[in-house]
């Protein structure tokens, strides 16, 4: 795992590090417990660990084909949600990087047609959400 986004995200001369979330992101932690439940009701918890994972949702709108393949081809050379990567926090306005994989599929939506035949003409909504990991 030494791949970067969104350094590393990039389609010939589009880079995705000039492209910020302009939708902005969103941030949550999540303390991952175990819960027994006895026959009575009774509830016994206990921490598999005392950090929290963060998962974060990015949505880019209003970009055009090239951008949107430079993130859907930094997908697929993960395979998906199979292998993980560092996501820069800078590129959300924080500081340091995390280790994080997707979770789940990307959602695109195609907004506005600017060519037929030439996609970097067309106009993309793109989102999808990263899940921390431990390395």
């Amino acid at each position: 795992m030494t791949d970067t986004y969104p350094t590393d995200a990039t389609n010939g001369a589009y880079t995705m590090v000039d492209k910020k979330p302009d939708r902005g992101f969103s941030e949550e932690s999540r303390f991952d417990a175990i819960m027994m439940e006895s026959q009575g009701g009774y509830e016994s918890r206990r921490q598999r660990s005392r950090r929290p994972k963060r998962r974060y949702s990015i949505t880019y709108t209003n970009i055009n084909g090239s951008y949107k393949k430079a993130i859907v081809d930094f997908y697929n050379e993960r395979g998906g949600d199979f292998e993980s990567f560092y996501l820069d926090l800078t590129h959300i306005n924080s500081s340091g990087t995390v280790g994080v994989r997707f979770d789940g599929p990307i959602q695109i939506a195609h907004v506005a047609s600017g060519s037929s035949t030439d996609d970097s003409k067309n106009i993309y909504t793109v989102s999808f959400t990263l899940q921390e990991v431990f390395i």
